[in-house]
């Protein structure tokens, strides 16, 4: 039986006494009016006519009893033939027979009443003025029935009544209390659907408390709040140390309520469009800051204490909500969730956000009760781990990974949708500034798709066939628009997340393929396709960038991928090929761009960058096969393409480059021959084939150690980059970022729609 809302519970107590007289008296008129008017209701007022002129008492019983097995046996035809609807609206006119005469504590177990206007004629009586003996009098029913409902607990639980006695003895007498922290106008239905799928992007306000505040008399009632403001009590530092003091040492319910209350006072102490009236109020910051502090270190330690962590038999913990002592703590519970989220939502200090969510994170088993302030809680840390400084942005993080661990797998989808989605919208643009930050939340959606890797793969399915539909329009269309939803920077960093998240958890522990290995070829296919689109040496920063991405593919799940024919096409290509035009640029940013501008196109400076990123990619590839069976005939299509390079090109530091590259690459070879020739497997042995040199450290061979030294110099010019991009940063002016936001500008022009995710994914699931 579902708990009665306060708005019932207040109908009962002032209403429904007067209501119930009200529909008697009608029932009554009716009974009158029915036996003055014989002819209009049949044979049952005909025999009440006929006994009232005349005949013995024992016809006039026998037929009353008669007509009263008809009509039972006529009613019972009768709500045959009736619908649900019809036979309970019947009912309310029936008056076969008078309801009892009785108080307000009778209909104590009604659970529902309705509050708004049925169709009916009835009218809800006002109340009337009690008198002082009327008062003392329903105090006194009102006592009695919450002696009984305390009785009723000590039965259900006696150590938790035994508790109470023991520690909060008041709280035995100030019962009532406990309605302030619930809200008249709150939904309780809404957070029992605990089993139904929420959207993330839908905007759903969380309910506020709109209770006003009531005083409290009781005999031993003792009156801490000595200073007041407008009638209303006042915190000071006192009464919250008294608060924490009691929660300490007693683990106090008493005072844990009315601690809530005051961080309710405070929690929408700026709320300018709050109205409402509160059970404190706030006028200190000092106060403030040691009541916030109090209640996130403290209250939870009491609540668990209270509720303690139960398990069952096969070892995993119950549902906090499953205990007997749970519907006791409910309001305190959705209290401090509610008015927790509030704060967090309207804080802007940085710290103390971090804070806020780093105790609260221990509070995220009592949300499985409330399943719409955790889609609340999970969509704001959402929000604060894209926007936030990186320290707020890590913890929101592990609180998102705190959640999907402790609520299930429910929560655990609308985490992984949501980083996904949220990730694509903060990769609209990218700049000195914000790359880092993509870095980070790469790192961070690659680490959530490894909780669960059979609900990875299904959405992994979904977003890569997105981004495969995308090329497919691209390629089928081939119109400025269509290569504007491959070519932008949300398109670009979507292929390199997910070869992070497929190259981490493509392999398990053990070394065996995990169901995230499937998406290995349709990630491949689609990164060659969108690299093949434009093959045009204004998107080479697109290219390079590509390779990469599947290069760390290749290196965490031994993965052969041809790309080397993709490095020399830019060999031959005519960039390489005719004399590049001198200037004054600065060297271009590789990773802050997916294709070159007009000024860069055809110089020397775009010429030599090119060679050093061919150079540098190419190296990187062979090493990663440096212990491969089949080295030296993968080899020689390298070796031949750069000796005709070398040949021909007149850029004397590439060539300089790719000649010693060419000598390692055939030291290499020479190296694997003569491991192959101690074989005693033939190439028919597939499992000495896999096996052959599975224990030689790449960076022994001589190709793997001169990539290292390599690697070695590309890592310090990369730091060196770093540090220029921070001191330019610094010394930014007004013009420069001016000109950086119209760049963001002209990036978000050709950036892919968020709205195809969402139209493409929902024909999937139809599909499906």
């Amino acid at each position: 039986m579902a708990k009665a809302k306060k708005a019932t519970i207040k109908f009962q107590k002032n209403h429904l006494k007067g209501a119930i007289e009200q529909r008697r008296k009608k029932q009554k008129a009716t009974q009158i009016y029915k036996k003055r008017n014989p002819k209009k209701f049949g044979r049952g007022a005909n025999a009440g006519a006929s006994s009232s002129n005349g005949g013995d008492e024992g016809e006039e019983d026998d037929g009353a009893q008669e007509e009263e097995e008809e009509k039972q046996d006529s009613g019972d035809e009768k709500s045959k033939d009736m619908g649900v609807d019809e036979f309970f609206n019947n009912g309310l006119d029936s008056d076969s027979e008078e309801e009892p005469e009785s108080d307000n504590e009778d209909f104590a177990g009604i659970d529902t009443i309705v509050e708004e206007d049925d169709g009916s004629d009835m009218e809800t009586p006002t109340p009337k003025k009690q008198t002082p003996a009327q008062k003392k009098k329903q105090d006194a029913k009102e006592e009695a029935a919450k002696k009984i409902q305390l009785d009723a607990l000590k039965e259900k639980d006696p150590e938790f009544y035994k508790y109470l006695q023991e520690n909060d003895q008041e709280l035995l007498e100030f019962e009532g209390e406990m309605e302030d922290l619930v809200s008249e106008e709150e939904d309780e239905d809404d957070d029992e659907e605990g089993d139904e799928e929420m959207e993330i992007d839908t905007d759903e306000d969380m309910e506020a408390e709109e209770e006003q505040p009531k005083k409290k008399k009781g005999k031993k009632a003792v009156v801490e709040e000595e200073e007041t403001m407008d009638g209303i009590p006042l915190v000071t530092k006192d009464m919250v140390a008294a608060w924490q003091s009691a929660l300490v040492e007693k683990h106090s319910l008493r005072a844990l309520r009315r601690l809530l209350l005051a961080f309710r006072a405070g929690a929408h102490l700026h709320d300018a469009e709050d109205d409402r009236t509160y059970a404190y109020k706030i006028n200190s910051p000092i106060v403030f800051n040691k009541l916030v502090v109090t209640c996130l270190k403290h209250v939870i330690p009491t609540l668990d204490h209270h509720l303690p962590i139960q398990t069952t038999s096969g070892g995993k913990p119950k549902p906090v909500n499953s205990g007997s002592k749970y519907a006791t703590l409910q309001p305190l519970v959705k209290s401090f969730l509610q008015n927790t989220l509030f704060l967090l939502k309207e804080l802007t200090d940085q710290e103390m956000i971090y804070f806020v969510i780093r105790e609260s994170e221990k509070a995220i088993r009592y949300l499985v009760g409330f399943p719409k302030i955790a889609k609340d809680l999970l969509k704001h840390l959402l929000f604060l781990w894209s926007t936030a400084t990186d320290r707020v942005r890590i913890i929101s993080f592990l609180t998102i990974r705190t959640i999907c661990l402790q609520l299930g797998p429910t929560y655990l989808d609308l985490s992984l949708k949501g980083v996904y989605l949220t990730f694509v919208r903060y990769a609209k643009t990218t700049t000195m500034h914000t790359l880092p930050n993509l870095h980070l939340m790469q790192n961070c959606v690659a680490q959530l798709y490894g909780m669960d890797f059979d609900r990875s793969y299904q959405h992994g399915f979904v977003y890569v066939r997105q981004l495969a539909i995308h090329l497919r329009n691209a390629v089928l269309v081939k119109t400025k628009e269509s290569f504007k939803a491959v070519y932008n920077w949300q398109y670009l960093h979507c292929l390199g997340l997910w070869a992070q998240v497929i190259s981490t958890h493509a392999l398990s522990s053990a070394g065996q393929p995990t169901a995230l290995h499937a998406l290995i070829y349709p990630l491949v296919q689609v990164s060659l396709g969108a690299l093949r689109l434009i093959p045009t040496s204004t998107y080479y920063p697109l290219r390079f960038q590509i390779i990469r991405n599947l290069i760390q593919l290749i290196e965490n799940t031994g993965t052969f991928i041809p790309l080397a024919p993709f490095l020399f096409e830019v060999l031959e290509g005519g960039e390489m090929k005719r004399p590049g035009r001198k200037g004054t640029l600065k060297p271009l940013e590789w990773d802050l761009g997916f294709k070159c501008s007009k000024d860069y196109k055809g110089s020397r400076v775009y010429q030599d960058g090119t060679g050093e990123q061919v150079y540098e990619l190419m190296t990187e590839y062979y090493a990663l096969f440096s212990t491969s069976i089949s080295f030296p005939e993968l080899a020689i299509p390298a070796i031949v393409q750069l000796k005709r390079f070398i040949k021909k090109s007149s850029l004397v530091k590439l060539t300089k480059q790719f000649a010693g590259l060419v000598e390692k690459l055939e030291q290499n070879s020479r190296f694997v021959e003569g491991e192959r020739n101690k074989a005693d497997f033939s190439p028919s042995d597939a499992a000495g084939v896999s096996g052959f040199l599975r224990h030689q450290d790449k960076e022994k061979t001589p190709l793997g150690a001169y990539w290292k030294g390599v690697k070695r110099s590309v890592m310090a010019k990369r730091k060196m980059i770093e540090e220029a991009r921070k001191d330019r940063a610094e010394r930014e002016d007004k013009d420069s970022s001016s000109r950086n936001s119209k760049a963001e500008e002209e990036d978000e022009d050709e950036s892919m729609d968020e709205d195809d995710l969402e139209e493409i994914e929902d024909e999937d699931e139809d599909s499906e």
